[in-house]
């Protein structure tokens, strides 16, 4: 990692580094309620992503180089701190929008995509919402795919919040039509998702290097919870006699979900190692994080805590594609093959539709050629 001069030419890499989203403001006072991403958070992320590509002495040299340089900065999301020019302006209808799904519970981070993605597309196009037409967003969209690159399946997930957005002005009465029907759908290259097989999933429980790792992938399948499902959860939300746990998924919907012989028994081995770590006792401990870090003070595990830890664990591995999810495509697809009811693994997923259950869930070939020889 070679240093950086300035400030801003780091800034730039940091940028470069994580998406392009963030923009510096230095020494710059912030109204309340603005959302503000403080720069340790920002250069925490930056480190973590950059771990696997560098050496111990380089990661330290990253790490000593950008808390140089950043020091006395303070660094916001983009477009998310809106600014009032008059109630019907186009960042009223935006607060207004965000209000609304708020009021049906969905989560915070996909109301800053939503928000993210409505005012990057303003800004790209220079346009006031009422004057934006399909063809607009249809050169919006181009550029995105053919000069940035984005895939085509990202490019449906844009189209679908700047649609739900329209849909929602129509219903208020703030405009007349949709642009983003004039679009049409995307066709997307249906890749099919594969579960782990057994072999895979074994040679991932043989690697694992710490007792905590362990646990986490035998929860992680057991459970089939999401990573930000596992990342929230705290010891007490454990009733280890009965196997079970509640956990909050998307909307704040509670589901209950199970854990297998093989989790209990990893999962209380781990909780011991960490009383012992931490003299603690079992009760004092129902109030922390389930899964810690390595490190002390022993903090919470994050999401790309997690991330890191399992692609660090498929390289050892000689695993491809180890990600938190794909533990929960396998245990949907393993329930099913031994004769789950779909409509039960729906309930156990947390899903509100069968089709995205169906989605998740993959037949293995071995089943249906079993099938095939026993009904032809």
């Amino acid at each position: 990692v070679s240093p950086i001069a300035t400030a801003k030419s780091l800034f730039y890499l940091v940028t470069n580094m994580i998406g392009g989203r963030y923009k510096a403001l230095p020494f710059t006072m912030i109204s309340e309620g603005g959302l503000i991403y403080m720069v340790e958070k920002i250069l925490e992320n930056v480190v973590n992503e950059m771990a696997p590509h560098l050496s111990q002495d380089q990661l330290e040299h990253l790490s000593n180089v950008l808390y140089v340089n950043f020091h006395g900065m303070e660094v916001q999301e983009q477009c998310t701190e809106l600014t009032a020019s008059g109630e019907d302006g186009d960042e009223a209808k935006i607060r207004m929008f965000v209000a609304s799904k708020k009021a049906v519970n969905r989560q915070t981070n996909t109301l800053k995509q939503y928000t993210r993605e409505i005012c990057n597309m303003l800004d790209f196009l220079g346009k006031r919402l009422e004057d934006i037409t399909g063809m607009d967003l249809r050169y919006y969209y181009g550029v995105m795919r053919e000069r940035r690159g984005i895939k085509m399946s990202t490019m449906q997930t844009r189209l679908h919040y700047l649609s739900s957005f329209w849909d929602f002005m129509i219903t208020e009465d703030l405009v007349s039509s949709n642009p983003v029907k004039k679009v049409g759908l995307l066709k997307i290259e249906k890749t099919i998702k594969k579960p782990f097989s057994a072999a895979e999933m074994e040679a991932l429980r043989t690697s694992c290097s710490e007792l905590r790792d362990r646990a986490l992938v035998e929860f992680l399948y057991s459970t089939g919870v999401r990573v930000s499902e596992l990342v929230s959860l705290n010891v007490g939300d454990i009733e280890m006699g009965k196997q079970e746990l509640i956990v909050y998924g998307k909307g704040s919907k509670e589901r209950k979900t199970y854990l297998t012989d093989g989790a209990k028994f990893y999962l209380r081995r781990y909780l011991r190692t960490r009383c012992e770590n931490e003299g603690m006792t079992m009760e004092e401990l129902q109030g922390r994080p389930l899964f810690a870090t390595l490190d002390r003070p022993h903090g919470r595990l994050t999401v790309a805590g997690v991330q890191y830890m399992l692609r660090q664990l498929g390289r050892r591995a000689g695993v491809e594609g180890v990600h938190p999810h794909r533990f929960r495509r396998t245990i949907a697809t393993d329930l099913l093959s031994r004769g789950m009811p779909i409509e039960q693994v729906k309930e156990f997923l947390g899903h509100e539709k069968l089709d995205t259950t169906m989605i998740y869930c993959t037949v293995k070939t071995e089943s249906v050629q079993a099938s095939h020889r026993k009904y032809a």
